[in-house]
């Protein structure tokens, strides 16, 4: 054993003296006989208590330090992520302050990442530190995929067989191609922005007005609208209208059903609704109403069917897809409305910026109004729009960027030592902790400030290429990522990161842009009980995350038009 060793170990926080005095008295006090059953014993309760401590002091010093939890080693940690959440990974970090550090578990190491400088190299593509290897095992759970669906998905993953090979290249490629700027989101985008302004148009006219939950008014309108625009008209949804809060009470308890201990049992309503559903998507697959979908999709089930998916698990795929698309649009914009409409200063101001990006026109066949919002100009000619849009995202952006150790690995960043990532250990980009960093953000990081994307060397052409042909993709990554002065890139996780990033975040841009933009200058949006602004929701930090922040109470509101939009009619364009 080498001096450095023995001197971690002298340095543990392990009382020696006390198991040393113990182990003597031992000796003196009892029968031969007994010794060794209190020595079995004693050397049980000391593991369990001092084990992680022990592991900590004989742990590889280039390894990322071990935080040995102070009450309950081994399962201490586990229950600390589930009953805690996305705030854990600050919590248990809270004394230390280590840019990164293991959690060690019963069965394997959990290393936190709460350090941009650390997360960019992590981030990056390496073939010793695998996205898939942790995600497959996640959606095999959240959908119900069998064993031979599985083993269709996972060929190739490593590239074996050749480039651009295998299920997941391929339809990831599409993908992604699909929602890259350029004409097929373009296509995309129209529609959805025409069916947003069709929904918000019959939502409530005149003089009359709505009660309803702002969370709820929200998952309404975006259920029905993504589904239209991404799986048509013949959608699972509009066949089965009964599906859309049988969606959300399955996003709300996937959770339990994901743990799969007899879900049909213990979680009974998710695990009911997630059947419900699963059964309309393989109908909507064997039925071939696909066909009427968006080109991505029409290209998505193909693509599946063809690697040997069967229509049962073909459609089961598309419920990893909705999930993505609708899970997360929908809270994000719900924090979107709230941090608008609870900050009445802030409301006026963005009405204000905003009314520069609307052509208002006379209808020659009725006395109402058309008036009309231009995404386009709202993404280049609204910084506080954009900048408040940002600020939202990364308060409530929580969701751990995750990649599985395949292979011993070192992480350089310039200013730190060299920290070794040894096989079998999952690691986690906590994005949370991240975007609320005072030494990244500054010192009002635990504040909202709408200003704060703002700045002499920011501006909001950041999503240009959408609408600028003459854009080129690494213009548009460049401006699509800017962050306030001094901030790196890799702090800003909302939609992943490195060589993971969201593919469906340009779409998610002009959808949420564009709704809210007509909520503000459609409607009025209060508390129901008082009349004015309600308070800004407080955030679930203690629900384990699978998406965007929630808030652990949602604002009961009244929603109606503006006094002098009674009768108008209001469109959305790209």
């Amino acid at each position: 054993m080498s001096t450095s060793t023995l001197a971690r170990l002298r340095d543990a926080n392990i009382s020696w003296t006390l198991h040393i005095t113990t182990l003597f008295a031992s000796l003196y006090y009892l029968r031969l006989s007994d010794i060794s059953t209190f020595l079995t014993i004693y050397s049980i309760i000391t593991f369990l208590f001092d084990g992680e401590y022990l592991l900590a002091a004989l742990q590889d010093p280039t390894e990322p330090p071990l935080i040995p939890h102070p009450y309950l080693p081994f399962l201490g940690h586990v229950i600390g992520m589930f009953w805690y959440g996305a705030s854990y990974f600050s919590r248990v970090n809270e004394k230390m302050q280590y840019p990164i550090f293991t959690l060690q578990t019963m069965t394997a190491k959990t290393i936190g990442v709460i350090d941009p400088y650390l997360a960019a190299p992590i981030q990056r593509a390496s073939k010793n530190l695998s996205f898939y290897g942790m995600i497959l095992e996640v959606c095999k759970r959240l959908v119900g995929f069998d064993e031979t669906t599985m083993k269709v998905i996972r060929w190739n993953l490593d590239g074996a067989h050749g480039a651009h090979e295998g299920l997941m290249d391929e339809g990831g490629s599409m993908v992604i191609a699909e929602l890259s700027p350029g004409p097929s989101l373009n296509a995309m985008s129209t529609v959805q922005l025409d069916k947003f302004s069709e929904m918000l148009n019959d939502f409530v006219s005149g003089s009359d007005s709505v009660n309803i939950s702002l969370m709820d008014f929200v998952k309404n309108i975006f259920t029905e609208a993504n589904a239209y625009t991404i799986y048509g008209p013949q959608n699972p949804f509009a066949i089965h209208p009964e599906l859309i809060q049988k969606f959300w009470d399955y996003e709300a308890g996937m959770i339990a059903v994901m743990a799969d201990v007899f879900p049909s049992i213990t979680a009974r309503k998710p695990w009911a609704a997630r059947k419900a559903i699963n059964d309309a998507l393989q109908e909507f697959v064997e039925r071939e109403y696909y066909r009427t979908a968006s080109p991505m999709i029409q290209k998505r089930v193909q693509i599946n069917l063809r690697h040997g998916l069967t229509t049962k698990m073909t459609g089961r795929a598309e419920l990893i897809l909705l999930f993505g698309i609708i899970g997360n649009a929908v809270p994000t914009t719900f924090w979107f409305l709230a941090n608008i409409f609870a900050r009445p200063d802030l409301l006026e101001n963005i009405r204000e910026e905003t009314s520069q990006a609307i052509l208002c026109t006379n209808n020659p066949n009725s006395d109402s109004k058309e008036k009309t919002i231009s995404v386009g100009d709202l993404k280049t000619k609204c910084p506080l729009l954009v900048s408040t849009y940002r600020e939202t995202l990364r308060s409530i952006g929580n969701l751990a960027s995750v990649r599985l150790v395949t292979g011993t690995h070192t992480v350089t960043a310039p200013g730190y030592r060299p920290y070794t990532l040894k096989k079998g250990a999952m690691v986690q980009i906590a994005s949370g902790v991240i975007h609320s960093l005072p030494s990244v953000w500054g010192p009002d990081a635990a504040f909202f400030n709408p200003m704060r994307f703002i700045s002499l060397t920011t501006n909001t052409e950041q999503f240009s290429s959408e609408t600028n042909p003459n854009s080129t993709l690494a213009e548009s990554e460049r401006t699509a990522t800017a962050l306030p002065r001094g901030v790196p890139s890799a702090a800003f996780r909302t939609f992943g990161g490195g060589s993971v990033i969201c593919p469906g975040r340009h779409f998610a841009q002009s959808e949420i842009l564009g709704f809210v933009t007509l909520c503000v200058h459609m409607f009025d949006i209060v508390d129901r009980i008082t009349g004015k602004a309600f308070d800004v929701p407080i955030r679930d930090n203690q629900r384990i995350p699978l998406s965007v922040m929630k808030p652990a109470k949602e604002p009961q509101v009244t929603i109606k038009r503006r006094t002098g939009e009674e009768n108008a009619i209001w469109k959305l364009e790209l």
